[in-house]
């Protein structure tokens, strides 16, 4: 996927992203994860923390995407190199242990998701019920994948204190979306604990995804 068998061999091989399923931050350009790294590439660094971010953020996507496939349960070093394509050396290189990896999958999923949630918000019109169903449409059908996993390793914090920090960091941005509909703090905590579990159970197939269902939860804020 990099390129010759002995550039995999070096963490800091340069990094050639190409066209294909597995390059998903790199095909999907409105992302945090694109974003992130367009900024550094276009900032003045030296090519050796450039190829370092580069190969962060495909182990990253790549845990990601064997999070959404098989579970949190079939994240390993050994995984995540072969789904990026990369050798072991240069997963443990960037993440010494699984720990460290998850946290940062977890933190970075966390804060692409509560961005594209932030940016939807911002532009709510007249009829907030109908945006806020957008929003969560928007989580379950087009990013599904991505929330599945974010949710995964969300779960994963209730057995795992190193990723708790982690997993708590989304609730203050999703705290501030709920509060565009509800100046009351403590309503707004019972949006967010809703929309967790409208999320949840739509993910698993115990709930069809139902746009009247917001007309009815914005009225009880009222």
């Amino acid at each position: 996927m990099f390129g010759h068998d002995d550039e995999r061999m070096s963490p800091d091989a340069p990094i050639r992203p190409l066209s294909g399923p597995k390059n998903n931050w790199y095909v999907c350009p409105d992302s945090l994860p694109f974003v992130q790294v367009r900024r550094v590439l276009t900032t003045r660094t030296d090519g050796r923390r450039v190829r370092g971010t580069l190969r962060r953020t495909e182990l990253l996507t790549a845990t990601l995407r064997v999070v959404e496939r098989d579970g949190v349960a079939g994240v390993s070093h050994r995984a995540v190199a072969a789904e990026a394509g990369v050798s072991l050396a240069s997963t443990t290189y960037h993440f010494a242990t699984l720990d460290e990896l998850l946290v940062a999958a977890l933190t970075w999923a966390s804060e692409d998701l509560t961005a594209e949630l932030q940016e939807r918000v911002n532009e709510l019109g007249a009829r907030p019920a109908d945006e806020l169903a957008r929003l969560i449409e928007h989580c379950l059908v087009y990013r599904r994948g991505r929330t599945l996993a974010a949710y995964e390793l969300y779960l994963l914090a209730a057995r795992r204190p190193v990723l708790r920090e982690a997993a708590a960091a989304w609730l203050g941005p999703l705290n501030e979306i709920a509060r565009s509909f509800t100046s009351d703090a403590h309503k707004a905590g019972l949006l967010v604990a809703a929309l967790d579990g409208i999320l949840m159970q739509a993910l698993i197939g115990a709930r069809e995804f139902n746009r009247a269902d917001f007309d009815g939860l914005l009225a009880v804020l009222r």
